[in-house]
């Protein structure tokens, strides 16, 4: 949608009343059939390499959401997402720029590389476009900065694509812990290993902010999550390059690395992300400690001080959350916009400087080599803090 075009955000404001009267904050909506043809959400996507045509493939199945237009830098993407969405015939764009002045769309979801996000989120939040962006936020500091500045101005909705904000199944287990029923959470540990390594610009750290920034974010959101979205105070960590890319960037990502960060009031959390393991060996681990008690938060079980196992939620994986965060982006353009997203500019900028800061703890990007120091959360020099 143009941002000018008020008629018809008008108008998706008035024919929703009665989804609104079901809005209720953070919940997770699911489709709702036939009905939602009343109040079609027009989406355009820019960016349709691997994670956007993911995106795009979840979306053209959501009823009640037309695809109006896809944009890539790369023609053959664009008319590979053109394919994706052949019942819609979207429009084809190679330029952005162009795309929001042509197209009538009510948002836009943002799949690019990391390190190109803010150059395309701020002009489409600074016109008031209702925006979708993949997560992390940017590969930078100064840059992450930037957009959580752009959002706090804008009267457009930004969410960001961390996902499991919208599993129900972490959210069941971290509302058990925020009861305060459990008693008080004393460590965390998390751990994720892959099978292979990613290459592409996901190795080159300036385009995606390195491995443990592009993929294990997801994880140091969940923790912060954990944390009541508290940012850690310090951070130390080890990582190293071992395997021999070809032609690897300047400032190669790490393929394996842990960190350990502070949280207040000492609680540590331990985390390591490896590349290359064994697929036997393929798991995501995230855990959270109390005094006698603890919650496996990816299996969804609480293990008691009387040494029972209670399952307090499904089991979950990578992708769990995925179709619901676009299901819930296009209800809340359909109710006016007005719902702060679960995973919103203060959260995920939260999650994104943790990551970077853990980045930090172990790649010196000034000398270009990995060796362990210790960050604190005042060495990144954020100017985004409340």
């Amino acid at each position: 949608m143009k941002h000018g075009d008020v008629t018809r955000r008008a108008f998706l404001k008035t024919s929703a009343a009665g989804a609104a009267a079901a809005a209720a904050a953070g919940q997770i909506r699911t489709a709702r059939g036939a009905e939602a043809k009343k109040d079609e959400v027009v989406l355009g996507f820019i960016g349709v390499g691997g994670r956007g045509t993911t995106l795009l493939r979840k979306v053209v199945t959501i009823p009640g959401i037309r695809v109006g237009a896809v944009c890539d830098l790369r023609s053959e993407r664009v008319a590979a997402a053109q394919r994706v969405a052949e019942q819609f015939k979207p429009k084809g764009y190679e330029n952005f720029k162009e795309m929001i002045e042509k197209e009538k769309l009510d948002g836009i979801i943002v799949a690019t590389e990391v390190a190109n996000h803010a150059k395309v989120v701020i002009p489409l939040l600074e016109a008031n476009i209702h925006t979708f962006s993949e997560k992390p936020m940017d590969s930078t500091v100064e840059k992450v900065d930037a957009i959580v500045k752009a959002a706090r101005k804008s009267k457009a909705i930004y969410q960001v694509g961390f996902q499991r904000r919208y599993s129900e199944n972490f959210i069941k287990a971290i509302e058990k812990i925020h009861s305060g029923d459990l008693g008080k959470v004393v460590f965390l540990a998390g751990d994720w290993q892959f099978t292979s390594g990613v290459g592409g610009w996901v190795i080159n750290v300036e385009m995606s902010g390195g491995k443990l920034v592009e993929q294990a974010c997801h994880h140091m959101d969940v923790m912060a999550w954990v944390m009541k979205n508290q940012h850690p105070v310090e951070a130390v960590g080890m990582g190293a390059v071992t395997v021999e890319h070809k032609n690897p960037p300047k400032y190669t990502a790490e393929d394996h690395s842990s960190v350990v960060f502070r949280f207040p009031g000492d609680i540590i959390f331990t985390y390591t992300h490896t590349s290359y393991c064994p697929e036997k060996w393929y798991a995501e681990k995230l855990w959270v400690y109390g005094q006698g008690w603890g919650i496996n938060l990816s299996a969804g079980e609480l293990y008691t001080p009387d040494k029972q196992t209670v399952k307090i939620a499904e089991s979950s994986d990578y992708y769990v959350g995925t179709g619901e965060q676009l299901e819930d982006f296009a209800d809340n353009i359909r109710t006016g916009g007005k719902r702060k997203p679960n995973s919103n500019a203060e959260t995920a900028r939260v999650a994104t400087l943790m990551a970077l800061m853990g980045r930090a703890a172990f790649h010196n990007m000034a000398t270009n080599r990995y060796e362990s120091r210790i960050i604190k959360w005042s060495d990144l020099g954020t100017t985004t803090d409340a």
